[in-house]
């Protein structure tokens, strides 16, 4: 008898903390789908170009769509300039910027050939910009 009311009072107190959650719950507010932006300017090593970043996050969407574009610190020409989704823009080397992808989830090789796998065009790399030809 002693273990059955034990049962039932650990049950019910189980119940009232499910309860208690999902008040707390009504009280929170939903999270706006506004978008984050933020802008990051940076000069190479040797001062000659600026680069522009403007990353814009929206709610849901792990990857960031960036916004970038490489000055002349001199003349102020617009080098280069486009968009990127992914994880990261920045600065290779003095006369070059890297495009960094998103990498979600990994999926499992569709060949078991080594060969197959290292050929295989699914592969995500950072992509190098060269700004000087």
């Amino acid at each position: 008898m002693f273990f059955f009311s034990l049962t039932v009072l650990s049950f019910a107190q189980c119940k009232t903390a499910e309860n208690k959650v999902s008040e707390k719950e009504a009280f929170i507010k939903p999270v706006s789908n506004m978008n984050q932006n933020s802008t990051i300017s940076s000069l190479n090593r040797d001062r000659t170009m600026e680069l522009r970043v403007v990353k814009v996050s929206k709610l849901g969407d792990p990857a960031i769509q960036f916004t970038y574009a490489v000055y002349n610190t001199v003349t102020k020409k617009i080098i280069k300039k486009g968009n990127y989704r992914g994880s990261n823009v920045a600065w290779h080397d003095n006369t070059s910027i890297k495009l960094v992808p998103y990498i979600g989830m990994e999926q499992k090789p569709t060949s078991e050939n080594l060969d197959d796998i290292l050929l295989s065009n699914t592969q995500q790399q950072i992509t190098i910009i060269n700004l000087k030809n």
